[in-house]
């Protein structure tokens, strides 16, 4: 989420209260967006971050388990942070080594609770060991991949970097592995040629396997930049249905708190706020945008530990303009890739 993720700023929203009544509320049926963080990421991160940003902290399956146990939530993604360790502006000793112990790290963690967590590995696809990290994962059992072109300095006018996109796409198709791709590669970014590029030389290399595109394409809040991606990737989807029959969207942090505005100078929440400032239309763009990629394609999603999922449902359900029985099929919805899973609602 952004261009690195957040920091602590669960606080902020652990203060919403909401009083919701007339409506029988029902809990998510799945967290598609949650990060898992071990202590060696969190202290290579740290020495190699900004000395005033907050120190990175580890995040457990367990911690994971005990936010989904408070929402009524049963089952959630656990990603790896190892992606984080590609980023070019890092300078990580035995970099590609260290990808492979964050993956291997968060699959071991997410077997810990077999029936509530499916793994998935993650790398910067633009580097020279990201197809044997893949391998690897498969390997290790992990269903799914997490991508992030912000974080991997990605450029979609440079062909070298859509070939090597392009590229990994066909290998987690090959592995049945399920891609989670934060598409938004910049501040400034020309939606319109993204979207092109996205649709016709990457999707297509991954026919068979669900594509959750993060954040409805943006990094977090709803900005003009983020309304022009969703807009632009569902025009094309329009033109070219069969290639985006497997793409969905997930919410995570899409909507702020009021609190955001009034966060720290600087940080990650105060940048989202401060970027979508002035765009009033924001809320009644995004449901108009849902509705039209379809209400069934829309995943509950927060970007955990950032948002806790508890607070992000209420959150929708008080700003997110939709219908009650709109938001139930939403927060209702589960992934595919979580069909190996008992189905609680099942049982």
């Amino acid at each position: 989420m952004g261009l690195c993720r957040f920091g602590c700023v669960i606080a902020h929203v652990a203060l919403l209260a909401f009083a919701l009544a007339g409506h029988a509320q029902r809990p998510p049926a799945a967290e598609h967006h949650a990060h898992l963080q071990s202590p060696e990421a969190a202290r290579l991160l740290s020495s190699s971050s900004n000395p005033e940003d907050e120190a990175e902290e580890p995040h457990t399956a367990r911690d994971l388990i005990a936010a989904l146990d408070a929402a009524d939530v049963h089952e959630s993604v656990a990603l790896s942070d190892a992606y984080r360790f590609g980023a070019p502006w890092l300078h990580l000793p035995d970099e590609a080594a260290a990808v492979d112990r964050e993956n291997a790290w968060t699959a071991a963690q997410a077997a810990q609770y077999p029936a509530r967590l499916v793994a998935f590995c993650s790398v910067n696809p633009l580097k020279p060991y990201a197809e044997a990290a893949i391998r690897r994962c498969h390997a290790l059992g992990m269903r799914g991949l997490k991508l992030h072109l912000a974080n991997a300095g990605f450029h979609f006018d440079h062909a070298q970097d859509v070939r090597a996109l392009a590229g990994v796409f066909r290998l987690a198709n090959h592995y049945s592995m399920a891609i989670l791709i934060h598409v938004r590669n910049a501040v400034q970014w020309d939606a319109a040629l993204a979207m092109r590029c996205f649709v016709e030389e990457v999707l297509p290399n991954a026919p068979d396997v669900v594509v959750q595109i993060a954040h409805v394409s943006g990094w977090g809040g709803y900005d003009r930049a983020t309304d022009a991606g969703f807009s632009a990737l569902l025009d094309r989807c329009a033109d070219r249905p069969s290639v985006c029959r497997r793409v969905y969207f997930d919410l995570a942090v899409v909507v702020l708190p009021a609190s955001a505005a009034s966060a720290k100078a600087g940080s990650d929440f105060r940048m989202l706020a401060d970027g979508q400032a002035g765009f009033a239309e924001g809320p009644r763009r995004l449901a108009a945008n849902l509705r039209r990629a379809g209400l069934d394609r829309v995943l509950f999603a927060t970007d955990w530990p950032d948002i806790a999922p508890a607070a992000y449902a209420d959150l929708l359900r008080t700003e997110l303009p939709l219908e009650p029985r709109e938001l139930d099929q939403l927060l209702g919805n589960r992934a595919p890739y979580f069909a190996a899973l008992p189905d609680r609602r099942k049982q």
